[in-house]
């Protein structure tokens, strides 16, 4: 589940992973997915303070199978606790964003709602009232990293991406969906199926899962500012079925 602004037929397995920096004023922020999409799709993550927004280069390609191997399962619960509000509009026309090549994806940074009519039309397809959506949901806080989707069913790269920390003072996790399915889309509520990993955070970040004595991260293939101690718990939140569609916020331990 995602913000997918063309039609798609499936978007499975959503694997996220946050944490804060040693330092509590970034986060980190890994995301993977795998969608299915008829035609190039444009998929956008919200960023808060895009202005300090930066794309890592991640070569841990083991970094969920860790994660995962670093937590263990309890009796599973259906629902979610958590609730991620937002708002804000307006609009601006000057150059066009330019187009970098980033892992799976090409992609554009808009720093500002606005900036969103500054996509490459070449690249990007807007579609008419999606802004509208953006201003509903998040606030001027927020950018917006902007990912094109090839055509056809794919197993993406992680986006891997660090930015200060939100104004909340909470880890931000880009769950909201939006994405049309047969000819419709709903936004009240969404199908999940997401794995939300996080460090240094409460244990109510846990869903279904606790946390071992010790994780398996191999932390030094991540950036410096993120790197953990071996002690550190890994939380995990497992959820999946129909539920309402918001993004999600964690507290820092």
């Amino acid at each position: 589940m995602c913000i997918i602004l063309g039609q798609v037929n499936s978007v499975s397995s959503t694997h996220l992973f946050v944490a804060p920096s040693v330092t509590g004023t970034r986060q980190l922020t890994v995301y993977k997915n795998t969608v299915e999409t008829p035609e190039d799709n444009l998929m956008v993550l919200p960023i808060p303070h895009p202005e300090t927004l930066k794309l890592h280069t991640l070569t841990y390609k083991k970094l969920f199978d860790h994660l995962r191997n670093s937590v263990e399962s309890l009796s599973r619960s259906s629902s979610s606790p958590y609730l991620y509000a937002s708002l804000s509009l307006s609009r601006s026309c000057a150059a066009v964003l330019p187009v970098y090549d980033y892992g799976s994806y090409k992609v554009s940074i808009a720093p500002t709602l606005e900036d969103l009519f500054r996509l490459d039309a070449s690249v990007f397809d807007l579609p008419d009232g999606i802004v509208d959506f953006f201003a509903t949901h998040y606030s001027r806080e927020f950018g917006y990293l902007c990912c094109q989707l090839k055509p056809g069913k794919t197993e993406y790269e992680p986006v891997c991406y660090s930015h200060d920390l939100h104004s909340s003072g909470k880890l931000f996790v880009p769950t909201l969906h939006y994405h049309i399915h047969e000819g419709h889309t709903h936004t009240d509520a969404a199908d999940w199926d997401h794995s939300v990993y996080s460090v240094g955070t409460t244990p109510v970040a846990n869903l279904g899962y606790r946390s071992s004595s010790e994780n398996e991260v191999v932390w030094s293939k991540l950036p410096e500012d993120f790197r953990r101690a071996k002690t550190d718990p890994i939380r995990l939140a497992r959820i999946t079925g129909h539920h309402p569609n918001h993004d999600l916020s964690f507290v820092l331990s």
